[in-house]
């Protein structure tokens, strides 16, 4: 995959994730909880038909369960309660932190200088995710709000694990790719299935249960299905402070599911944040595509300064130049051809003094026999 598919991916999958938005609106009469679960389990149901295939590869099955837990289960339940207990506009802003956190662990590795050039990417997503929540909506404030936000900090914590570690279980083992998101559909339909089970018959069957279904299996199809194997391809092949980056996009897309559903135009400093998101996201894409390339053309100059070592090519076979085409004296192949002309001068050498020295003694021997 090339890096703009890679991209592609990623803005899809944002998409995808930002549909989860609007899911409540879709089906008013459900139960958030009951539709999280059911879209798990719709997840684990169109992942059925991989099964043979995952069940043969080697798959690490204990990771693979943390993150259907961290990153599917447990996630969105921490989310749904959390707009319960503090409001939607506290912990949806809570929520949105996400790329900035993950984005700030995986940079440790390049820096006070890759800290620095990321910071205006960082600044402009946060500045978004404020700006995009700024107009509140009604919560049950108190202790009921304070909780709510303990719980949408654990959710942050739950998704950066899962996101990071399954970015470095990709780069580990690049043969999961194609079927790891199988795998994690398989482990979170079968830890929901029973969370959902117990929803239902406590409560009952939703209203609308028509309408319910179809917005689970929308979002069991296209908001973990096809995202998260978007994700998984997107994350094999862009760096993690990139793929973090781009998850901004998730709050960017529900924020245009939300104003297209109500069919109203936001307020002009939740636009602003808008476009503050996504240039903090296209940013981030530009200064990560600027650090590739001087990699590259470290990793060219390092290469080339090896070439140019005396004696890096002394070993090699000896090369043939047509007449008119030898090599310049004083580059790299003429300074191995005069070493390789020196070693077969002293071998030469040595073996004329080994044939003196026989010579010599079998003249000693020949006149004095013992």
């Amino acid at each position: 995959m090339t890096r703009r598919m890679a991209l592609a991916a990623m803005v899809i999958a944002g998409a995808g994730w930002g549909a989860v938005f609007i899911a409540p609106e879709l089906a008013p009469l459900a139960p958030a909880l009951l539709l999280a679960m059911g879209r798990f389990v719709a997840f684990g149901a169109v992942s059925l038909p991989q099964v043979r295939r995952v069940l043969r590869a080697d798959v690490p099955w204990a990771r693979v369960v943390a993150h259907a837990l961290t990153g599917s289960v447990v996630y969105y339940g921490l989310v749904a309660l959390a707009v319960r207990l503090a409001g939607p506009t506290i912990a949806v802003a809570t929520i949105g932190i996400v790329p900035v956190v993950m984005a700030l662990i995986s940079a440790r590795h390049r820096g006070r200088a890759g800290l620095v050039a990321l910071a205006p990417a960082l600044v402009l997503v946060g500045v978004g995710q404020v700006l995009v929540h700024t107009t509140p909506t009604p919560g049950p404030g108190g202790w009921s709000a304070l909780v709510g936000t303990a719980l949408a900090l654990v959710a942050v914590a739950s998704w950066s694990w899962y996101g990071l570690d399954s970015h470095r279980l990709l780069h580990d083992r690049p043969d999961l790719g194609p079927v790891l998101a199988g795998a994690q559909g398989l482990a979170a339909g079968v830890l929901a299935l029973p969370i959902g089970a117990w929803l239902v018959a406590t409560q009952g069957v939703p209203a609308e249960p028509v309408r319910a279904l179809l917005v689970v299996l929308f979002l069991g199809l296209v908001s973990s299905w096809l995202a998260v194997r978007l994700w998984h391809a997107a994350a094999a092949r862009l760096s993690p402070v990139l793929v973090s980056q781009l998850m901004a996009l998730e709050t960017a897309w529900g924020f245009v599911f939300a104003a297209v559903h109500a069919g109203a135009i936001p307020g002009p400093l939740a636009l602003l944040g808008e476009v503050a998101l996504v240039a903090g996201v296209a940013l981030a894409v530009v200064t990560d595509g600027h650090r590739e390339r001087r990699a590259e053309r470290a990793q060219r100059a390092d290469g080339a300064r090896e070439d140019d070592q005396p004696g890096v090519h002394a070993d090699t076979e000896r090369q043939e130049f047509p007449r008119g085409h030898e090599p310049v004296p004083g580059s790299s192949a003429s300074t191995a051809r005069a070493a390789r002309s020196a070693a077969s001068r002293m071998r030469e050498v040595r073996a004329s003094s080994e044939v003196a020295c026989a010579t010599a003694s079998s003249s000693a021997h020949t006149s004095n026999p013992a």
